[in-house]
């Protein structure tokens, strides 16, 4: 038996708790001589043992000690003298005690002492495995902590990596350079207006949503550049609610005479659809 196997057999609770046999007692300590794992062990259960006697004293049952010492006082005195003369032949034992009666009487005590020692053992284990539920507790607390410490973290480097585009969106739509393309609603288009932000110098392009509407699930709105009179593709996008500017990045249209956003098919296509475009302005 290896000793992982031998610590987890409960000899050792056994021992430290009074109950193991004189055989277990002398394998026990030859173990725990011998191994320092062993010994570290019994430490530990002698530990808890001694901290929850201390904690959740156990008491006997009420009335228990009277009950006894009433069974030791019932127990047969000595016998009577039959004469002086018997007296003095008889041997210097002076009580003949009942054997059978004495036997179990010591017996019945045995078991009551038994018993205790039984039911402390049983709160010994029980505080141990409340101890070890404690500890798992704790250390679900402290994986929790940590995920929601992680999450925070992450929250924080997205607020603060969308406060630094935001203030490069104030720096550019402030730019001398930058000029505002008001796109305005076609016949299908109702009250819809979007703005793209033009930058030649810093080549840079933002759009506005302005007043653009969610399209179906299975459609996109896609941003189209006129340059010399051929529609050059400038990007989907999705409409949020929050109708933050959206950088178009890595497209930039040098010299374009207008801008126009038309509804597509999810995922855009090669070409504008004429008769789906929304909003359409010229730069000036």
């Amino acid at each position: 038996m290896d000793l992982n196997s031998y610590i987890s057999s409960g000899i050792l609770e056994l021992y430290a708790s009074g109950l193991a046999t004189p055989e277990e007692v002398r394998e026990v300590e030859d173990m725990a001589a011998n191994h320092p794992q062993v010994q570290a062990e019994l430490d530990a259960i002698r530990e808890a043992l001694h901290a929850y006697s201390v904690i959740h004293g156990v008491q006997p049952p009420q009335g228990l000690k009277e009950k006894v010492m009433q069974r030791v006082e019932g127990m047969p005195k000595s016998r009577p003298k039959e004469s002086s003369k018997q007296e003095a032949t008889t041997p210097t034992n002076q009580y003949n005690y009942e054997p059978r009666e004495s036997s179990g009487d010591s017996s019945k005590i045995a078991n009551v002492a038994t018993w205790i020692l039984g039911l402390a053992l049983l709160a010994a284990l029980a505080a141990i495995f409340l101890f070890w539920q404690d500890a798992e507790r704790a250390k679900s607390k402290v994986q929790a902590a940590k995920e929601e410490t992680e999450q925070l973290r992450k929250d924080c480097e997205a607020e603060k990596n969308k406060a630094k585009a935001v203030n490069e969106q104030f720096v550019a739509l402030r730019h001398w350079a930058t000029k505002p393309v008001q796109l305005k609603a076609t016949p299908i288009g109702g009250d819809a207006y979007a703005i793209v932000f033009w930058n030649n110098v810093k080549k840079t392009t933002y759009l506005d949503m302005g007043k653009l509407p969610k399209p179906a699930t299975d459609k996109q709105f896609q941003l189209w550049a006129i340059v010399n009179g051929k529609p050059t593709d400038m990007g989907i996008f999705e409409v949020n609610d929050n109708k933050d500017l959206i950088a178009i990045e890595g497209r930039f249209i040098e010299n374009p005479q207008a801008f126009a956003i038309t509804l597509e098919p999810k995922g855009g296509s090669e070409a504008p659809t004429l008769d789906q475009m929304w909003v359409v302005g010229t730069v000036n």
